[in-house]
């Protein structure tokens, strides 16, 4: 997919659309915060609130539990960090589903671009089990052609490799597809694999979206719509 001037808002029309999950498509950090505190306390530690949590997730769940007891002023060795994450993953496929939901105008853009015909896929640092779970839970799995988690492949973003390995499973070239995303690290993938990005800029880094180098930020979710305006009419009439 050709770049456009990124003074202007309109871009070519994407073949496929990849998301990333968390931040972007879903507010997790609730079920997330949970999962980590009740892991606090089994270690004697104590607990954040959902509003601190919020900055330390991305890089996959290993990276949150690592950043969770820095800041409780615990923090853990490579070997301690391995030993907890099966005790972590058991109390968060428990609870992933009880408080994470849609953010706000996902359903309606997943429901546009579906049917305009666009192949959408996900490609998250969060497990893919889990993932598919949360998915399924929110009743959205129908529209995502592949799902490619953290554990999905040998590496994780900013590496290329889930999103490449998306796009593979997609059956679309690098240039005929958008990623859409929330942090530095889908930019990173995706400027790794050739791939257009933009960013929303409600997600979890606590940086300001404008600052993490995307060919387009967007005012929220529903804006997108907006940036890619209509189908070219072979997708219309398909």
């Amino acid at each position: 997919m050709p770049q456009t001037d990124t003074t202007t808002t309109e871009i070519v029309y994407p073949a496929a659309i990849v998301w990333d999950l968390d931040g972007t498509l879903v507010d997790s950090a609730p079920d997330l915060a949970s999962a980590l505190n009740t892991l606090l306390i089994e270690q004697g530690q104590h607990t954040h609130s959902v509003d601190n949590v919020r900055p330390m997730i991305g890089h996959g769940v290993a990276k949150l539990v690592e950043r969770g007891f820095r800041a409780a002023g615990a923090p853990l060795d490579e070997a301690s960090l391995e030993k907890l994450m099966p005790r972590f993953m058991e109390i968060y496929t428990a609870c992933a589903t009880e408080q994470t939901h849609l953010i706000r105008g996902a359903r309606s853009v997943l429901e546009h671009f579906y049917h305009a015909g666009v192949k959408q896929g996900i490609c998250t640092n969060k497990p893919e089990g889990v993932s598919r779970q949360i998915l399924q839970s929110l009743d959205i799995a129908g529209f995502f052609n592949s799902v490619i988690g953290g554990d999905s492949t040998a590496a994780r973003k900013p590496d290329p490799l889930p999103l490449e390995t998306c796009l593979g499973e997609l059956g679309v070239n690098a240039v005929d597809a958008l990623m859409i995303g929330d942090s530095g690290a889908d930019v990173g993938a995706a400027k790794a694999a050739g791939v257009p990005v933009a960013l929303v800029p409600d997600g979890y880094t606590g940086e300001p979206a404008e600052s993490l180098g995307a060919d387009y930020v967007v005012e929220s979710l529903a804006k997108i719509k907006e940036i890619i305006p209509s189908p070219p009419p072979m997708l219309q009439s398909a």
